[in-house]
């Protein structure tokens, strides 16, 4: 609100105030108690306005209650014209409770808002109750208001399209499950301004800001997403626009972005052959795309963490793992190992669940194999899936494992396992609660003994016979036993062979990392 206006509104205020005063001392003595009341509603509204759509409807409510109030004393004719600037004051609040309002999901390109609702029901219920009575002076100011505000949706309808705002569409390209944000041009079609809402059709997309005001010529979104691999190639974004006087709304799209969405794997596969072209005899490996290929979490030189254990005699009260210990009830104690200069061994699981799955599976193999060749570590491959081992092989170096690495990523399939699992089987907890119930001497213990015996061997068994366990079978007979493990899998038809095998190759001296 300008200078000028807010000069204007107090006027007003206090020319609405006298003429509540000078009815209060026309009116009779056993009837001055409703303009009183009125006047101080008024006066305290004026001092503590805590809600826009009060005021709104305390001005509507006074328009009438002045013509009605001052029509026996001056007549119906008389009364009217000086209860018009209150209309004034509508249109102001009008203005005002829009700035507070919220959008209404509807099917309908145009509607009334809650506001224009709730005023087009006063008007016909004063409108009728004015009929019914009798009375000139509520049918002249119903008139009036009536003639307001055909007036003002005139206006709107001329002024506020049922698509407010043009776009700029935006051709983004963007690699599946990465985070962008993109920067939306809206061009302003509106004479009268208002509010524009913005709702995103998706949760993995945000729009800010959500509400803006229809006020400059050119407005700017900014649209921050991470979009999935089956995600749409046309973003539209659903829009909502209310006039400056808050009584309509439209209802329109945006086509705002046109994404181009990268397949992390066939990033990959490029991020590979870039490297491979590097690392031939006579060309430089300083390629920035591989800059931002971290290592493989875990592979750091120097002492690495890589299991626990009960606490024994002489062991360093600084490795107690404090944490388990309290969880347990027993003394663990953590143990480290050396890992530098160490071979790795890249289990890899091809299958996946579905496209999105198999897409972010192709990028963690090509990456991480990237990541283990720069590093100069020999890697030696254990492939398979849900029907058996696809390959096994020797210790590998940098150009031979990036061709074999792309071998492999050309088998990844997709497998819906019909098996549901709540939990994977926490292998260390099984065998700490077997060895706590050994000392214990009751026939309660000793039954319970045997289910958690019954329940390791049947693991144990079933373990066996997984495509997992095959492959690390045979990678171990042509590699290192002493090495860094490094899983890739999304854990669903080998979630349990996965957690034996890591714990049993801990206790081995073995490193696991999960990719």
């Amino acid at each position: 609100m300008t200078a000028n206006n807010r000069y204007i509104f107090v006027l007003l205020k206090i020319y609405v105030t006298i003429v509540l005063i000078v009815v209060t001392i026309l009116s009779p003595l056993n009837l001055s108690f409703v303009p009183v009341l009125l006047l101080m509603w008024y006066l305290f509204l004026w001092r503590w306005p805590f809600n826009a759509n009060i005021n709104l409807l305390t001005e509507c409510f006074i328009f009438f209650a002045i013509t009605l109030l001052l029509s026996p004393h001056i007549g119906s004719l008389f009364s009217l014209p000086i209860s018009l600037p209150v209309l004034i004051l509508v249109d102001s609040n009008l203005k005002n409770a829009t700035r507070s309002m919220v959008y209404r999901n509807t099917k309908y390109n145009r509607g009334l808002t809650n506001v224009g609702r709730a005023l087009l029901t006063i008007i016909v219920l004063v409108t009728s109750t004015s009929l019914l009575m009798g009375s000139l002076a509520l049918i002249l100011a119903c008139t009036v208001i009536i003639i307001y505000f055909i007036s003002v949706v005139t206006v709107i309808l001329r002024g506020l399209p049922i698509k407010p705002v043009e776009e700029k569409q935006v051709h983004q390209r963007i690699l599946a499950g990465s985070e962008g944000d993109v920067h939306v041009e809206l061009n302003n079609k509106t004479k009268y301004g208002g509010l524009l809402f913005i709702e995103s059709p998706y949760e993995w997309l945000k729009i800010t800001p959500a509400i803006s005001f229809l006020k400059e010529n050119r407005l700017v979104i900014t649209v921050s997403l991470t979009p999935m691999l089956s995600g749409p190639s046309l973003i539209k974004l659903k829009g909502y626009a209310t006039d400056c006087w808050g009584l309509t709304q439209t209802r329109f799209e945006i086509e705002a972005i046109k994404l181009h969405v990268i397949p992390r794997a066939r990033y990959a596969v490029w991020l590979a052959k870039k490297y491979m072209s590097s690392t031939k005899p006579g060309n430089l490996p300083i390629i920035s795309n591989l800059e931002a290929i971290k290592p493989v979490s875990g592979l750091r030189r120097g002492i690495e963490y890589y299991g626990s254990q009960m606490y024994q005699p002489g062991d360093s009260l600084k490795n107690i793992d404090w944490k388990h210990s309290f969880k347990y009830n027993e003394l663990i104690s953590k143990e480290f190992i050396e890992s530098q200069g160490r071979p790795a061994i890249l289990l890899i699981n091809l299958a996946a669940k579905n496209e999105e799955e198999l897409d972010k599976l192709g990028y963690n193999i090509i990456v991480s194999a990237i990541s283990l060749a720069r590093n100069n570590i020999p890697v030696a491959l254990a492939v398979y899936d849900h029907e058996g081992v696809k390959m096994t092989t020797p210790l590998l170096h940098s150009n031979e494992l990036m061709l074999k690495i792309l071998q492999v990523t050309q088998e990844l399939v997709i497998f819906t396992d019909p098996l549901k699992y709540l939990s994977t089987v926490d292998i260390s907890r099984l065998r700490s609660n077997m060895h706590r119930l050994r000392p214990v001497e009751n026939q309660a213990s000793r039954v319970l003994t045997e289910l958690l015996q019954l329940e390791y061997r049947n693991l144990d068994n079933s373990v066996r016979i997984n495509p997992a366990s095959k492959a690390l079978l045979e990678v171990f007979r042509k590699a290192d036993k002493q090495s860094n493990i490094i899983i890739i899998s999304q854990c669903n038809h080998d979630a349990e062979a996965l957690s034996f095998n890591a714990f049993q190759l801990v206790q081995k001296g073995n490193t696991i990392i999960y990719v």
